[in-house]
């Protein structure tokens, strides 16, 4: 009766062995290069998007306030109004 047993590793890449450390080697190089590409797009586009966003938010509602308090200035509440006879 043979000895059946199940193999955890591939055969061509052995613990230990030159290609089995090259190919470790290769996916952690590719993984630190996609985080290094990630990290310069979010300081080089991202961020300069949001501080843009932002600014302009600010000057939009800097605005709105201040039209808003200029309009406050005579008492008057400004509205239309419809009368409806039955």
């Amino acid at each position: 009766m043979d000895n059946t047993f199940i193999r955890t590793e591939t055969p061509g890449l052995r613990n230990g062995g030159v290609l089995s450390a090259l190919v470790r080697v290769l996916a952690v190089a590719a993984a630190g290069i996609a985080l290094v590409a990630m990290m310069l797009i979010g300081l080089f586009v991202l961020l300069p998007l949001l501080l843009a966003g932002g600014t302009a938010l600010y000057l939009h509602l800097r605005r709105r306030a201040r039209q808003t308090r200029d309009r406050r200035a005579d008492g008057v509440i400004d509205a239309e109004y419809t009368i409806i006879d039955r």
